[in-house]
């Protein structure tokens, strides 16, 4: 793959944000003629908004992902206005609010809707502890739509200490997928189940980089095999960050980072890099990382000294790419550390009916049964082993993998989902650590891991997860991410986050393949 330097990624200046912020930042949209490209015969449409912006300067030293432009809401309680050309109301059709996040948000906050010109409030939407590229949305009763048309709506925040950004359009620069975009999502009532194919490939699933992207490149490198556009968009999505044979990005604090690896959860979309382009530079970069913070058997980890955190997650943030850079670039040594860590982890978080997601390595165990971090578990082991050669080393690994999946088939629910603590119906099902789960199940009956039971399971969750989609694809009812620690999974707060389709796209791309 020949990865060139995308012209989004530029250096953004003070004075170019001042001039951008004296624009009039509008798009005209005529219901019936804003389908979104490439899917005019999806049953939805975005009506995209116009913004009227408050002035307002991004601090000195942050920035925003691909430098697309952005609008806040500050949290002094000013308020931004929304408005649409349209005056028509279509009969028969259900009505979205959304707008995207910009801002990596690690608060509880929220944002009161209102009618423009009035003190009528239309709902609240709830942005806790929100991450870069991340839609949030409210249902719009068909009878506040008419007036909503001719009024526009004002949204303020109500609760939080820091502004919010938002991706909006800039008729000179437009860029930002329509589905990031501040927009009313018009659909009828007849869903269309594969949207989530549309979603996924495209720009609207692109996600911050790291273990989210890292997702999201796996299930389009999953699905590339068998359909173009996948593999067109797997290219699309690498450009975006690893062009010119560099690495840019945007770190967990609104700041650009270059040619750095923050965190160990990061290796993951250099399995898929290396995958597409095993000549580019940034791989090295990835094995300097994880030998400079492995101990002495090899096991990686972020922090350092004799009792450090290992996490679920690393064994397919780590353990799998480790895995693909020794195959791909004939490094021995890179095997020998993908199976240490995945050695260390089944060791330390698995224990009878218990996965747990992290624990010390003093043995102080946390997040137990926790959906999402069994998933990592059980994805990571199956992406690995299939890398991996099956010998004495790799055995007990093996039937690590099948033990996991014994104690997460238990805990499948009638409708094919899991609870969020897979033992503890009361946290609710959760759509993230289902589909992570069935992926994990798909995939491992796919590479002869697992007998046909846990193809059957993960068909029944697929079926499951349907009526969790939105009518443009995206995947509602997921956990939020985990800055807000353990209370956050728990309290049944819920979320879009665009990663999640990585997951379909695995699960079904392994549906097919055996």
């Amino acid at each position: 793959m020949n990865i060139t330097q995308p012209d989004t990624l530029f250096q953004i200046t003070r004075r170019h944000w001042l001039q951008l912020l004296s624009l009039a930042i509008a798009v005209f949209c005529v219901p019936g003629s804003v389908w979104s490209k490439g899917e005019r015969k999806l049953p939805y449409q975005y009506w995209l908004a116009q913004v009227e912006l408050l002035p307002f300067s991004l601090p000195q030293n942050k920035t925003v992902p691909f430098d697309w432009p952005v609008a806040e809401i500050p949290a002094d309680g000013k308020m931004v206005f929304l408005k649409w050309n349209s005056k028509t109301v279509p009969t028969n059709k259900t009505f979205r609010l959304r707008i995207t996040s910009a801002t990596d948000v690690r608060e509880a906050c929220m944002l009161e809707i209102s009618l423009a010109g009035s003190e009528q409030k239309i709902g609240n939407v709830n942005i806790q502890f929100a991450h870069y590229m991340q839609p949030f949305e409210i249902e719009i009763p068909t009878e506040q739509l008419p007036q909503i048309l001719v009024q526009g709506i004002t949204l303020r925040m109500v609760k939080g200490t820091k502004p919010f950004w938002f991706f909006i359009r800039n008729e000179k620069i437009n860029k930002v997928p329509d589905a990031y975009l501040p927009h009313l999502l018009v659909s009828g009532a007849a869903a269309d189940n594969g949207a989530w194919k549309n979603r996924l490939s495209s720009l609207s699933s692109l996600s911050t980089f790291g273990w989210m992207e890292g997702c999201v490149l796996d299930g389009l490198s999953m699905m590339a095999a068998q359909d173009a556009t996948a593999k067109k968009m797997l290219g699309v999505h690498l450009q975006k960050y690893f062009a010119n044979n560099t690495l840019v990005y945007e770190n967990l604090n609104n700041q650009r980072s270059s040619e750095k690896i923050s965190t160990v959860e990061s290796i993951l979309p250099f399995a898929m890099l290396a995958m597409e382009n095993f000549n580019h530079a940034m791989l090295q970069t990835a094995i300097e990382f994880c030998s400079a913070h492995a101990d002495k058997n090899g096991v990686v980890a972020d922090d350092a000294g004799t009792d450090r955190t290992l996490k679920t997650e690393e064994c397919y943030t780590i353990a799998y790419p480790l895995a693909i850079l020794a195959k791909k670039l004939n490094r021995p040594e890179l095997e020998q550390m993908a199976i240490a860590n995945l050695s260390a982890r089944v060791k330390l978080l698995f224990d009878n009916n218990i996965i747990y997601q992290r624990a010390k390595e003093s043995g102080k165990q946390e997040f137990g049964n926790w959906a999402r971090g069994a998933g990592w578990y059980l994805l990571g082991l199956a992406k690995t082993l299939t890398v991996l050669p099956q010998n004495e080393a790799t055995q007990p690994l093996r039937s690590a993998f099948v033990d996991g999946m014994v104690l997460v088939l238990k805990y499948q629910q009638p409708t094919g989902l899991w609870n969020c603590f897979l033992h503890q119906p009361e946290t609710g099902i959760e759509t993230s650590g289902s589909a992570i789960i069935a992926a994990a199940m798909a995939y491992g009956y796919s590479q002869k891991l697992l007998p046909v039971a846990y193809k059957e399971a993960a068909e029944k969750c697929r079926a499951g997860l349907q009526k969790y989609f939105t009518p443009d694809g995206f995947l509602t009812g997921t956990a939020q991410v985990n800055k807000g620690g353990e209370s956050l999974q728990r309290n049944g707060f819920r979320v879009i986050s665009p990663y999640t389709l990585g997951f379909i796209g695995i699960l079904e791309a392994s549906l097919g393949m055996r």
